[in-house]
Protein backbone atom coordinates (compact mmCIF):
# COMPACT_ATOMS: atom_id res chain seq x y z
CA UNK A 1 0.00 0.00 0.00
CA UNK A 2 1.46 3.01 -1.17
CA UNK A 3 0.72 6.35 1.69
CA UNK A 4 1.13 9.94 0.59
CA UNK A 5 4.53 11.74 0.84
CA UNK A 6 4.87 14.18 3.90
CA UNK A 7 4.56 16.91 2.04
CA UNK A 8 1.02 15.47 0.47
CA UNK A 9 0.06 14.13 4.26
CA UNK A 10 0.67 18.09 5.57
CA UNK A 11 -1.47 19.43 3.19
CA UNK A 12 -4.21 16.56 3.76
CA UNK A 13 -3.74 16.65 7.46
CA UNK A 14 -4.00 20.89 7.48
CA UNK A 15 -7.73 20.40 5.65
CA UNK A 16 -8.71 17.38 8.07
CA UNK A 17 -7.91 20.13 10.99
CA UNK A 18 -10.61 22.30 9.42
CA UNK A 19 -13.54 20.03 8.76
CA UNK A 20 -16.28 20.78 10.61
CA UNK A 21 -19.26 18.64 11.11
CA UNK A 22 -18.10 16.00 8.51
CA UNK A 23 -17.62 18.72 5.93
CA UNK A 24 -15.61 21.58 4.47
CA UNK A 25 -16.11 23.83 1.45
CA UNK A 26 -13.43 25.96 0.25
CA UNK A 27 -14.24 28.76 -2.53
CA UNK A 28 -10.97 30.36 -4.23
CA UNK A 29 -11.98 31.69 -7.27
CA UNK A 30 -10.80 31.52 -10.13
CA UNK A 31 -10.42 27.70 -8.92
CA UNK A 32 -13.31 25.16 -8.76
CA UNK A 33 -14.45 24.80 -5.13
CA UNK A 34 -12.61 22.55 -2.73
CA UNK A 35 -14.69 19.95 -0.67
CA UNK A 36 -13.84 17.19 2.02
CA UNK A 37 -16.58 15.17 3.12
CA UNK A 38 -16.12 12.02 5.81
CA UNK A 39 -17.82 9.36 3.57
CA UNK A 40 -16.94 6.32 6.30
CA UNK A 41 -15.60 5.46 9.90
CA UNK A 42 -14.56 2.90 11.29
CA UNK A 43 -12.58 0.52 8.62
CA UNK A 44 -9.80 -2.23 10.23
CA UNK A 45 -6.54 -1.73 8.59
CA UNK A 46 -3.01 -3.20 9.43
CA UNK A 47 -2.24 0.49 10.52
CA UNK A 48 -4.96 0.90 13.11
CA UNK A 49 -8.47 2.37 12.48
CA UNK A 50 -9.63 4.25 9.89
CA UNK A 51 -11.99 6.83 8.34
CA UNK A 52 -12.33 7.39 4.46
CA UNK A 53 -12.61 10.93 3.10
CA UNK A 54 -13.34 12.33 -0.37
CA UNK A 55 -11.46 15.38 -1.55
CA UNK A 56 -13.20 16.98 -4.57
CA UNK A 57 -13.29 19.83 -7.01
CA UNK A 58 -16.42 20.34 -8.69
CA UNK A 59 -18.36 22.65 -11.50
CA UNK A 60 -21.81 22.80 -12.59
CA UNK A 61 -22.99 20.84 -15.67
CA UNK A 62 -26.63 21.03 -16.70
CA UNK A 63 -27.34 20.92 -13.18
CA UNK A 64 -25.88 17.66 -12.41
CA UNK A 65 -22.34 18.65 -10.12
CA UNK A 66 -19.06 17.20 -12.05
CA UNK A 67 -16.41 15.90 -10.05
CA UNK A 68 -13.11 17.49 -11.31
CA UNK A 69 -11.53 15.09 -10.19
CA UNK A 70 -12.91 13.29 -6.77
CA UNK A 71 -10.41 11.27 -4.86
CA UNK A 72 -11.32 9.19 -1.83
CA UNK A 73 -8.65 8.57 0.84
CA UNK A 74 -8.41 5.77 3.56
CA UNK A 75 -7.12 7.93 7.18
CA UNK A 76 -5.33 6.18 10.01
CA UNK A 77 -5.47 9.55 12.39
CA UNK A 78 -3.47 8.63 15.42
CA UNK A 79 -3.17 11.70 16.44
CA UNK A 80 -4.52 13.11 19.64
CA UNK A 81 -6.78 15.47 18.60
CA UNK A 82 -6.86 17.85 15.40
CA UNK A 83 -2.82 19.05 15.81
CA UNK A 84 0.16 19.27 13.34
CA UNK A 85 1.69 16.47 14.52
CA UNK A 86 1.68 15.13 11.03
CA UNK A 87 3.92 12.21 11.08
CA UNK A 88 0.78 10.29 13.29
CA UNK A 89 -1.09 10.61 10.07
CA UNK A 90 -1.18 7.59 7.45
CA UNK A 91 -3.36 8.43 4.23
CA UNK A 92 -3.74 6.08 1.42
CA UNK A 93 -5.87 7.32 -1.68
CA UNK A 94 -8.50 4.29 -3.23
CA UNK A 95 -10.49 6.62 -5.40
CA UNK A 96 -9.88 8.24 -8.42
CA UNK A 97 -12.85 9.90 -10.48
CA UNK A 98 -13.00 12.11 -13.25
CA UNK A 99 -16.57 12.65 -14.54
CA UNK A 100 -16.48 14.54 -17.45
CA UNK A 101 -13.90 11.75 -18.99
CA UNK A 102 -16.27 8.88 -17.81
CA UNK A 103 -13.51 7.47 -15.23
CA UNK A 104 -13.67 6.19 -12.03
CA UNK A 105 -11.29 3.71 -10.70
CA UNK A 106 -11.10 1.79 -7.24
CA UNK A 107 -7.90 0.32 -5.74
CA UNK A 108 -8.96 -1.04 -2.88
CA UNK A 109 -11.18 -3.66 -1.27
CA UNK A 110 -13.37 -3.39 1.69
CA UNK A 111 -15.81 -5.98 3.34
CA UNK A 112 -17.13 -6.08 6.78
CA UNK A 113 -15.43 -2.89 7.63
CA UNK A 114 -12.24 -3.99 6.81
CA UNK A 115 -9.57 -3.46 4.23
CA UNK A 116 -9.06 -7.16 2.40
CA UNK A 117 -7.15 -6.10 -0.75
CA UNK A 118 -5.33 -3.45 -2.53
CA UNK A 119 -4.79 -3.26 -6.53
CA UNK A 120 -0.64 -2.26 -6.12
CA UNK A 121 -0.17 -0.41 -9.41
CA UNK A 122 -3.71 1.08 -9.53
CA UNK A 123 -3.32 2.73 -6.29
CA UNK A 124 0.13 3.73 -6.50
CA UNK A 125 -0.87 5.70 -9.38
CA UNK A 126 -3.55 7.56 -7.47
CA UNK A 127 -1.06 7.94 -4.53
CA UNK A 128 1.62 9.72 -7.51
CA UNK A 129 -1.45 11.58 -8.63
CA UNK A 130 -2.76 12.77 -4.99
CA UNK A 131 0.57 13.96 -4.25
CA UNK A 132 1.16 16.41 -7.09
CA UNK A 133 -2.68 17.55 -7.06
CA UNK A 134 -2.71 18.00 -2.94
CA UNK A 135 0.56 20.30 -3.96
CA UNK A 136 -1.34 22.04 -5.92
CA UNK A 137 -4.09 22.80 -3.67
CA UNK A 138 -1.57 24.70 -1.42
CA UNK A 139 0.46 26.52 -4.26
CA UNK A 140 -2.77 26.97 -5.50
CA UNK A 141 -3.64 29.15 -1.80
CA UNK A 142 -6.58 26.79 -0.58
CA UNK A 143 -5.10 26.44 2.77
CA UNK A 144 -5.39 30.27 3.33
CA UNK A 145 -9.33 30.66 2.13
Amino acid sequence: MEFLSQKATIVFGELLNRIENAYLKIENVPYMPLTMELIGVGIETPWGMADLYSLCHYYEQNGDLMQDPEMCFLVTDNRNGFNADFGKLKIAPYMFQQANLGIYQDSIKIENSKLTKFLRKQQKQQTDFANTWLTNIREQGFLTK
